[in-house]
This record gives structure tokens, sequence and C-alpha cells, in this order.
């Protein structure tokens, strides 16, 4: 309305807005219940399936199908199979006259071959340890046959598995896989939903199986084992070390840590005359670190570096095992310091608590204070509270610049 147009006083400006029934949609979906209903049932019976023959060859009875596809109509055992070559891990069903129930690739047939192309069959093949591959994915864990390709030139069982977007568990004679998109699921989840690996594992196991009636050997080790190496080479991978002539032992300490990218970094966010500029403004490019410890993160003694080897080496934020190690029997026995603070308990305490059973008694980091981002090899473990010869060490070997 404009400044010079008359106002009209017949206008009733107390007059609700009518909400339009999009405004409403649980109400109006409480009226469509038992369509829903229905549909959801039907998905449990034949369909609109009134044959009983085969969509595809109109030979053999139709009483297979795959919950996966989006294809739900019913076909015969050699259709279905011939479907799935490259859909191995599908979830498919089998009519038994009044239900559905779970039938398994593998015993209608399927064979997975690796090292060639799809639909293709080696002349050579080698079966997987006893016939009995585990594959773990998003829809389960699924025992397949799977041939691994023998011919004169082919590769590494390892590598055939890693060129299909399978993780094996094992570098030889791997009988345990996770595919790749599951690996990733569950390292979003756990970052997003904090969902523990144990939940992850058992939530894929009772999608293969709800009653818990069928044996399955227990994958789950595995599965962390796989974990731990798929993180880690997506440490590598995000720095930029598959790239680099020396390869991967050529990393150096801290290379793999991610800058604070609103810190001074020199090279990367500084001027190149930054430290010419005069004392009174020299305060903008400082770097104002801080000291922090948490004596919750213990560690308890459960294994050693020979089975349990670190993968890193002081590549990203914790420091090195060998040269901490090494600065904690020079110094160990220093006498420590009393605190002078006012009901500072942490450090004068710190010879008093007990350490029976814990490879670490927390945590200590060197951070960037206006940002809280961990420094490279910033971080490193508690030996009996935050004694000062412990936390010199992560301040020393800081990757500053």
């Amino acid at each position: 309305m404009d400044a010079d147009e008359p106002f009209d006083e017949t206008l009733d400006l107390g007059e609700k807005h009518k909400q339009p029934a999009s405004d409403q949609p649980l109400l109006n979906w409480m009226q469509d219940r038992d369509v829903f209903l229905l549909e959801i049932l039907r998905h449990d019976g034949r369909g609109d399936t009134a044959s009983n023959l085969c969509g595809l060859c109109h030979a053999d009875a139709a009483l297979l199908r795959c919950k996966d596809c989006f294809d739900l109509n019913l076909y015969c055992r050699q259709c279905i199979v011939k479907n799935h070559s490259s859909s191995p891990v599908h979830r498919v069903e089998e009519w038994t006259g009044e239900y559905f129930k779970r039938i398994p690739l593998k015993t209608l047939g399927l064979r997975v071959q690796l090292g060639h192309k799809t639909s293709e069959q080696c002349l050579l093949p080698n079966k997987a340890f006893n016939d009995d591959f585990i594959l773990i994915d998003i829809g389960g864990i699924h025992s397949l046959s799977l041939d691994f390709c023998g011919c004169e030139k082919a590769q590494s069982h390892m590598k055939q598995l890693l060129r299909v977007g399978w993780f094996p568990s094992m570098t030889s004679d791997p009988r345990t896989a996770t595919t790749f998109r599951v690996l990733h699921q569950y390292h979003i989840l756990s970052f997003e939903s904090k969902v523990s690996a144990y939940e992850f594992y058992h939530s894929l196991v009772c999608q293969t199986d709800n009653t818990g009636l069928l044996k399955r050997k227990d994958r789950y080790e595995a599965f962390m084992r796989m974990v731990r190496e798929w993180r880690h080479i997506q440490m590598l991978k995000r720095a930029g070390r598959g790239h680099h002539p020396a390869g991967v032992n050529a990393t150096r300490e801290g290379e793999c840590a991610v800058l604070c990218p609103a810190c001074p970094q020199p090279g990367k966010n500084l001027p190149e005359d930054w430290q010419q500029v005069p004392k009174s403004k020299g305060w903008l490019y400082a770097l104002f670190l801080a000291i922090d410890a948490n004596f919750r993160l213990k560690r308890k003694i459960v294994s050693k570096d020979a089975v349990d080897p670190s993968l890193s080496r002081g590549w990203a934020y914790f420091v090195d095992d060998k040269s901490y190690h090494a600065h904690l029997a020079a110094h160990g026995k220093d006498v420590q310091e009393k605190s002078t603070c006012a009901s500072h308990n942490v450090v004068n305490m710190a010879e008093t608590k007990s350490s029976v059973g814990l490879a670490a008694t927390g945590l200590g980091t060197v951070d960037c204070a206006r940002h809280n981002m961990k420094l490279p090899n910033g971080v490193g473990d508690l030996q009996k509270g935050e004694r000062y010869v412990i936390i010199f060490e992560p301040l020393s070997g800081t990757q500053i610049f």
C-alpha cells in the first residue's frame, strides 16, 4: 500500500491466516494410516505377481525376489543369480507358499569372480579358504563363494579385494573383508552419533539374523582392526603421502596433523615481511599456546608393541613413543618441584595416585590457546599425574613452525 493511498476501513486486520493442508502433515497422515499399513503388508506377499512363471525366461517357477533391487518382481533361481552377478551382497528372499524367507545368493549358486570383468570366469580360479569368504557390508554380514584369479599375471589376493572396494582383514590369505562404504559409514557415525564399534557391528549382525538362531563366527576383532587400518590410510591419503616418491615410510613427525587455519602459519597465511614488523605490531603474528591435561583418559596395560604396534610413529599429534620413553627414562627419577599455587594438588599429589595396571594415567596436550587445536606432536601420555618432566616432552617436540 502506497503512502498516498487511502486506508480501507473495511479490511479485517484481525482475521487469522488460513493454514493449508500441507501445514498439518501429521493430522493428514492419520487419515491415511490404513493405506500405509496395507501397502506395507503388501510387501510381505507376492504383490501383483499373479503368474507363477519367471518374468524373464517365462519357463521356471518365480519364487525369488531381491529386497535391495528397485525391481521387486519375482524371478526363478537361474535368472535371480544372473541378475546379481555384479551385486553379490543383495538380500534375496524365497517364497515358501505362505511367506518369504531369506536365502543367501551363495545357496542359490552364485560365485563371485575377482580379477576379471563381471560375468567373466577365470580359467584357473583359486577358491577362498574353505569356500566360505565373509564380507561385512551395510546390509549385514554375508557368506560368499569367492574365486580369486589364478592367471599368470594375476594380482595378489589382497590387491584383488582392494580393487573391487573390499578391505581385507589380513594381507596374506584373507578370509574376511569389509566394504569401503561400511567403513566410511562407521567413520561418519562414530563422530556424529558417537556410536561405538561394538554397537555398530552388532547392528549388522542383527540385520543378518535378528533371531540369534544362526551360529556364525564372530568377526568383531577383525572389524576393529580393519577400522583402525582404514582410518590410518585415510589420514595418510589426506596428508598427500600417496603421491610422495619415497612412499609412506618417508613421512616426517607431525606431517599428517591438521594445522590450525586461524593461527599464524609462515608460508601459508602470513605476509612475507611479517618478521620485520615493529614490536608494537608483533602481537598480530604471535602464537598463543596453552598446556592442558585430561586425567580421565586412562589406558590399561592390555598389550605390547610387539603385537599391537603404533601405526603412526609420531606422524600426527602424539609424540613418537621411542623418543618419549627415552626422555622419561632419562628424567623419570628427577625430583618433582612442589607447586606454590593454592590448592593445586594435581602436581603435588602426582606420586600418590595409584597407577597399578595402567600404561597411562591421562593425557597431556599442547594447544593453540585461541582455537583449541592440538599442535603436531603436542600430545603425550601422562605417567603418575601432571609431572613437569612429562609435559615438557610434548611441549619441546611440538612442531610450532
